[in-house]
């Protein structure tokens, strides 16, 4: 059971609706870095700077994002470096010396976030058009109806044959035999219906041929 829900989880993961939730989570931890360094740039205080500075911190960050989706990867690239920057210029603004040893982490968490952001856009983008390149199957009927009509043919040719082994028709018995044995059953007690019953032969035709047999004997 481990197993199977371990399987599950990855399959997930591949989706692009779980690259979509880690890149919207991406994203909110990114915006305050953008929305601060605005709001400090500007030295802007109370809540419609903050407003203002978050509206900035989302066109700024799903810049990347709307120019993968329209192929300009040139562009997402330099918004994404753009992000990069506005990271470092974040801890600037809050005293980290970025030349120092000890800025390591900032530059780390600087340039890892709006990377990750990036690759996250072309995983996203490259996921749907693979499912719409993907060629349609197609129609199941088409391909099942001739070999329907060959199993078909197949037993009905079979068919016949076993038929015509099995039982010879009655035009393969010669006429003249066929007379002579209605004429026979006559002379039996046989009625006429019988013998046509028994030989398949024409009702009046048997007639016939006893109404002639008849002239003959008197």
């Amino acid at each position: 059971m481990n197993s199977n829900a371990g399987a599950r989880a990855i399959s997930f993961l591949r989706t692009p609706v779980a690259t979509l939730a880690v890149l919207v989570t991406a994203l909110v931890a990114q915006l305050p870095h953008a929305a601060d360094v605005f709001r400090l740039a500007v030295a802007g205080h109370g809540l419609g700077a903050t407003l203002h500075s978050y509206s900035y911190a989302v066109a700024l960050e799903l810049a990347v994002l709307l120019f993968v989706v329209q192929r300009r990867n040139v562009e997402s690239y330099i918004f994404a470096v753009a992000s990069i920057c506005i990271n470092l210029a974040y801890y600037a603004l809050h005293g980290v010396n970025l030349a120092s040893v000890a800025a390591a982490p900032a530059w780390l968490i600087s340039v890892a976030l709006p990377v990750a952001i990036a690759r996250y856009s072309h995983l996203i983008v490259d996921a749907a058009h693979e499912e719409v390149a993907q060629p349609v199957a197609p129609p199941v009927a088409p391909l099942i109806a001739p070999a329907i009509d060959q199993v078909v043919h197949a037993e009905t040719v079979q068919r016949a044959r076993v038929q015509v082994h099995a039982e010879p028709a009655q035009s393969d018995i010669p006429a003249m035999d066929v007379r002579a044995h209605a004429l026979q059953m006559h002379a039996e007690g046989f009625s006429v219906a019988q013998i046509v019953q028994q030989l398949g032969a024409n009702a009046s035709t048997v007639r016939s041929w006893v109404r002639r047999a008849q002239e003959v004997h008197a």
